[in-house]
């Protein structure tokens, strides 16, 4: 039987919806308006290792064909700062403000096509993102309605789109189907976003189909201008756990910018301050209606205890909250766990910081430039987006999930590494010195018992971000390279073993072990997770 994949956060949809939004009417009269409608990509990018806005790394017909048989899908409603941009005057930070008004110019058309051409997504849905008629909270519902489109259909074949083909779109979609059939041809096959747990288990147990589990990225998505106050955002998380034809799993709380509940880490290098600004609030802590949101998600009261009229628990990812909301977040945590009540700690694209504390996080927080790694190895992204030994500690006591990130500057890709022709590091090894380091930090944890320890290789998952407008790894750009991954890291596994110093390792006697061990990273682990903790 083929190695099964899964993946802690990856945008399935992502592209086909940002491109057929807005002309939904076109795409159903064409029988294209689907979820596995595949927008054609530019292949020449993907070989050369460029940014993965302009091909597609994980759309549903990648994931059948890489055999990513549960996958966790994040609606997220665009936040509007990615295609505003920032208004470029001469105040702070000059440079960036000067260079901005010289490259975009103040009439906007400039930010248009470069959002267009950065981005890829179609002018038009710019427009409506720009527009005020862009809600998140509706634009949530509709991806939502879109995502469940074809839950539980089995379709023949999928259909593809080729954007401004210049000989007619049905001879570009032959030819690119027959050039690369693995990347642009699913047939027979199906996915299913589960209702309940009986239908979590019946098809996690059908291999002939992906079992998808929905997530949401932002809590700005319950609508941060649209809000009024914070009963209305406490009324749409209500909407969501009763009205929802299915459950969310978790909610990634904060993203890149502001969400008016808690701060956000530090997360856009220093020159996308070019076109976009993170906001006053990057890197601070919960604000006064934030720890009302956070627990009504949890299904906790006043008291922090789970109270039934709040209905299932959504559960957190703490990915993109900074290192201030972390603290806040976790002494809740610790307050549900000492009265029994254990929240599994989630960070489902991660990377490893090699920060020893939350508090040392906040203390460097404006040392944070691009390739500001950690002081010890020199190795790991060390901005607070990534997480720290305490975070590790957090997710090992709860039995949580960390993801790791394919973002190859979240894993500690420098500019030295990519100007380095001799480097290695952007492959396997980069992955194996984030998981490792990782494992090394909860062994090494004096305030983790001998029982708890071997807790972090069963909470180790893929998390790509895949979607996401990432940089990946080189070696492995898309969901089709997931078994080449796998192989790697088996390799990598079986040689780190044979250090006799290597104590985190010493459970690993053999290759089987270590092939049983990337099974369990590549689909296990998330499997009995989401058993264990979906809504019931």
């Amino acid at each position: 039987m083929s190695r099964r994949f899964s993946d802690l956060h990856c945008h399935n949809h992502m592209r086909a919806h940002f491109h057929m939004q807005e002309k939904a009417k076109k795409f159903k009269r064409k029988g294209e308006f689907s979820p596995w409608t595949v927008i054609a990509s530019n292949s020449k990018n993907k070989e050369k290792g460029k940014m993965g806005a302009s091909y597609s790394q994980i759309d549903l017909v990648k994931c059948w064909n890489g055999n990513l048989r549960l996958t966790f899908n994040s609606l997220y409603p665009l936040e509007r700062e990615f295609v505003k941009g920032m208004d470029p005057k001469i105040k702070e930070d000059k440079w960036y403000h000067f260079a901005a008004r010289g490259i975009l110019g103040h009439s906007g058309i400039k930010r248009d096509l470069l959002q267009t051409a950065f981005m890829r997504i179609p002018d038009k849905v710019i427009d409506y993102f720009q527009s005020e008629e862009y809600d998140y909270w509706e634009a949530l519902n509709r991806e939502k309605d879109f995502v469940l489109l074809d839950s539980g259909k089995r379709i023949k074949k999928n259909e593809i789109h080729v954007p401004s083909a210049l000989f007619g779109d049905e001879k570009a979609a032959a030819k690119r189907a027959e050039k690369e059939p693995k990347s642009y041809v699913a047939e027979n096959a199906s996915y299913r976003v589960p209702k309940d747990r009986s239908e979590l288990l019946k098809s996690l147990a059908d291999d002939s189909e992906i079992t998808m589990i929905l997530t949401i990225e932002g809590a700005h998505a319950m609508g941060r201008e649209s809000c009024k106050s914070v009963q209305d955002t406490s009324d749409r998380i209500k909407f969501i756990k009763e009205m929802w034809e299915t459950p969310v799993f978790f909610i990634t709380f904060s993203h890149h910018f502001d969400n008016q509940l808690c701060g956000h880490a530090h997360s856009i290098p220093d020159m996308g301050k070019i076109l976009m600004k993170q906001g006053q609030h990057t890197n601070t802590g919960f604000r006064r209606n934030g720890h009302r949101i956070v627990r009504e998600f949890l299904g906790l009261n006043l008291k922090g205890e789970r109270d039934p009229a709040l209905g299932y628990r959504i559960l957190i990812d703490v990915k993109h909250m900074a290192a201030k909301s972390r603290v806040d977040y976790y002494q809740l945590i610790d307050e549900c766990l000492e009265r029994g009540d254990r929240i599994p700690v989630i960070a489902s694209h991660c990377g490893y910081s090699g920060v020893e504390s939350l508090a040392e996080h906040i203390r460097c927080e404006k040392e944070e430039k691009d390739d500001y790694c950690d002081k010890k190895s020199g190795r790991f992204n060390a901005w607070n987006i990534n997480m720290c030994d305490e975070d590790i500690e957090m997710i090992v006591k709860t039995r949580g999930m960390f993801g790791i990130s394919f973002d190859q500057r979240i894993l500690g890709i420098t500019k030295k590494d990519l100007n380095d022709p001799e480097s290695k590091r952007n492959g396997i090894q980069l992955i194996w010195e984030n998981i490792e380091g990782i494992v090394i930090s909860a062994y090494e944890n004096p305030k983790l018992n001998e029982a708890q320890k071997p807790q972090i290789w069963k909470s180790l998952t893929l998390g790509t971000d895949f979607e996401g407008l990432i940089d990946p790894i080189n070696a492995y750009p898309t969901a089709l390279e997931y078994e080449k991954f796998a192989d790697d890291l088996v390799e990598v596994i079986d040689q780190a073993r044979q250090n006799p110093n290597a104590k985190h390792l010493a459970h690993i006697n053999s290759r089987e072990d270590a092939e049983k061990l990337v099974d369990d990273f590549c689909y296990n682990n998330a499997e009995a997770f989401v058993i264990e903790n979906y809504p019931v």
